[in-house]
């Protein structure tokens, strides 16, 4: 059985995908890694090169490429990387682990395949409590269709943990069938389709942050600083990674400290001052707000 973990990247996330790369392999994780371009402009960092094996979208089956084509016509305007994770299932990989950029490694990720067995999907987090607000307009509409404990099945898919499975291909292809018979009910984003394909194929999926392994959530939000990530790893419950999902971590933040783990004490003091004029002369807010814009009128559309 081959095991190893995907990646989805391009030049804009390299530095970090270099950072989550370098971090896993300091845990002594060794499983090989897999990147897959996220759009046409091929990450090009010396640590990939050197740490990982690119895989065009040309080199997965058939199939799949077609799925990613219904869902470009069904979802038009979003953006198609973000829909290239699903290569992963059609990929070299019997077991895998994909992961976004934007993600620090803490421990060896190799236990969480110690968890697979008996499931389809294995993860740790805490997006079952948002209620499903950031995959669906319609949350209700959700739990209609199937069920009171439909929306607790949520997970982040920026990390999570799976195997082949020959009925992916029919499982995705029902959900966008029944996307477009539901047009108003989700955002067009990767959340929502693929919790949906664990509603629609009726996936076995377990949660690590729920009893009754009960391991603290990895997101960044929920720690104030380092040292708040660490006293907790200490605390007899694994926290393999701090993920950075929903933020900017480029070190205005005191828990963005991980997101300098592959800099020198140089290269790291460079990036702070730069980021602290851009936060000092007010760039730095009218990005984000330009880019929360952006991001809003995407999903919502």
């Amino acid at each position: 059985m081959q095991r190893g973990i995907y990646l989805v990247t391009n030049r804009r996330s390299e530095r970090e995908a270099a950072n989550l790369v370098y971090s896993l392999r300091r845990t002594g994780c060794r499983l090989p890694i897999a990147l897959i371009p996220f759009d046409d402009h091929v990450p090009t960092h010396p640590r990939l090169l050197a740490e990982t094996t690119r895989m065009d979208v040309a080199s997965f089956p058939q199939e799949c490429r077609t799925l990613l084509a219904q869902i470009h016509e069904l979802w038009p305007e979003s953006n198609g990387g973000l829909f290239r994770r699903m290569l992963a299932w059609y990929g070299p990989f019997d077991e895998f682990i994909y992961t976004d950029n934007d993600i620090v490694a803490l421990g060896d990720w190799t236990p969480y395949f110690d968890h697979l067995d008996g499931y389809d999907l294995v993860h740790g987090d805490k997006e079952y409590t948002t209620g499903g607000i950031f995959a669906y307009r319609q949350p209700a509409t959700v739990v209609e269709a199937f069920g009171p404990a439909a929306l607790d099945s949520l997970y982040t898919t920026g990390h999570f943990a799976s195997r082949k499975n020959p009925e992916m291909t029919r499982i995705f292809t029902a959900t966008i069938d029944w996307l477009r018979a539901h047009p108003d009910v989700a955002y067009r984003v990767d959340g929502s389709l693929l919790h949906l394909a664990v509603l629609v194929g009726k996936l076995r999926i377990k949660n690590l942050c729920q009893a009754p392994e009960d391991w603290p959530s990895p997101w960044a939000g929920d720690y104030r600083n380092a040292l708040d990530v660490v006293q907790t790893s200490q605390r007899g419950k694994p926290l393999l990674q701090i993920h950075y999902s929903g933020g900017y971590p480029d070190g205005y933040e005191a828990r963005d400290e991980f997101c300098f783990s592959d800099c020198t004490d140089t290269e790291r003091l460079r990036r702070l001052l730069w980021t602290a004029v851009r936060y000092w002369s007010g760039a730095h807010f009218l990005k984000k707000v330009w880019s929360r814009l952006k991001h809003r009128f995407r999903i919502k559309s």
